[in-house]
């Protein structure tokens, strides 16, 4: 299922909305500031899409091939990102109250904390390779120094006064989405695949095991990011130039995306040029629309090692024919390839991505029984 990723999120946010909402007596997410989050979530979002530019540390395959189903999922999908850190976080606040601790007794002016994350913002975009984990951490001193002065609800003043429950549930609700992002994304067939260096073999799903410790910094500056707008929530005067603003932010970040973090789409049985023409007409009058319905017992062996390259890693079918313009058919024959020559192939550049497919083919091959 393509929207898998998506639908499950949504199910999953009006679920424990609901569920909250039996206690409390009002929705948190399904009421009228939801189109409101929605696009404000997408755009938030896209400033993390824009910075993996340059750290590039995923990409995206399989992605639908038509721009009138893939924008609108962009949107979609990202939009929950906000919604379902916050209802998730809502939930673990119910569930563990206030948590008290010694008040915090420093005080760091807010305008120091807003300069130390803006002096962390060149240092990642300067050095990705080695500092690309501070793309998850700069927001942090900016949004808590901003929120600060500014009156706003930040972290900062609940351990002033004692209280370290929001922080505790944040955290959690950061690591409890983080595995749930990464479960389903590993089931979906459009999906990310990370890229981070240093990490590439320890894996859980598809995340580096180390990296689930960004997720805590994520839903952190997600808080206190929420914070900020929520004075807004409630305000029509400036809510349509808001949401128009979002809206055109999130859809040139989607052409960025697509033009630099899209790696493949979803090839249609037209677009499967190793089937003869006949074979393509009949799996469409089977209702086949993909190469994903395909059933590989009713192709031939050449056409069965075909598929299966094609479906290594979201290889992609514009992929698959460069190689096989080269000579490779087959998976085996890509695990004999070095980085080098898989780039010149397929004219991929980054060394991070052409590592995923090189050793992907080569943990592919106890497997194969070609």
């Amino acid at each position: 299922m393509y929207q898998f990723y998506m639908v499950a999120w949504w199910s999953y946010i009006v679920g424990l909305d609901a569920a909250l909402a039996l206690k409390n007596r009002r929705f948190l997410i399904l009421n009228r500031t939801l189109p409101f989050l929605i696009v404000i979530s997408s755009a938030f979002w896209c400033v993390f899409e824009l910075i993996n530019l340059r750290i590039q540390n995923w990409y995206y395959i399989n992605v639908p091939s038509s721009v009138l189903i893939r924008f609108p999922g962009y949107l979609l999908a990202y939009g929950t990102v906000i919604p379902g850190l916050y209802i998730t976080k809502e939930a673990f606040s119910e569930l563990l109250g206030s948590i008290r601790v010694r008040p915090l007794s420093f005080h760091v002016p807010p305008r120091y904390s807003m300069l130390f994350g803006v002096l962390l913002f060149p240092v990642f975009m300067l050095f990705p390779a080695h500092c690309f984990f501070l793309a998850w951490l700069f927001l942090i001193p900016i949004l808590e120094g901003y929120n600060q002065s500014k009156g706003y609800w930040c972290f900062t003043k609940d351990l002033q006064e004692g209280e370290a429950g929001n922080l505790i549930a944040s955290a959690l609700a950061g690591l409890f989405c983080g595995f749930l992002w990464e479960t389903w994304n590993y089931w979906a067939i459009a999906k990310w695949v990370y890229t981070v260096p240093f990490f590439e073999s320890f894996k859980l799903f598809e995340m580096p095991a180390p990296g689930y410790l960004g997720f805590i910094l994520f839903s952190l500056e997600t808080m206190l990011f929420l914070a900020l707008i929520r004075p807004n929530l409630s305000m029509r005067r400036h809510e349509a130039a808001i949401i128009a603003a979002a809206l055109a932010f999130s859809c040139m970040s989607f052409a960025a995306i697509d033009r630099y973090t899209v790696f493949s789409f979803t090839d249609t049985v037209d677009q499967l040029n190793f089937l003869p023409v006949s074979k393509r007409e009949e799996l469409k009058s089977q209702h086949v629309k993909t190469s994903f319905a395909i059933d590989p017992q009713e192709l031939t062996s050449g056409e069965r090692k075909t598929l299966a390259l094609l479906h290594l890693k979201g290889l992609g079918m514009a992929n698959v024919e460069k190689l096989r313009k080269a000579g490779i058919e087959s998976v085996p024959q890509l695990a004999r390839m070095t980085e080098e020559e898989l780039s010149t192939v397929i004219g991929e550049k980054n060394r991070q991505r052409l590592r995923v497919y090189v050793r992907a083919a080569r943990d592919y091959l106890p497997q194969s029984s070609y």
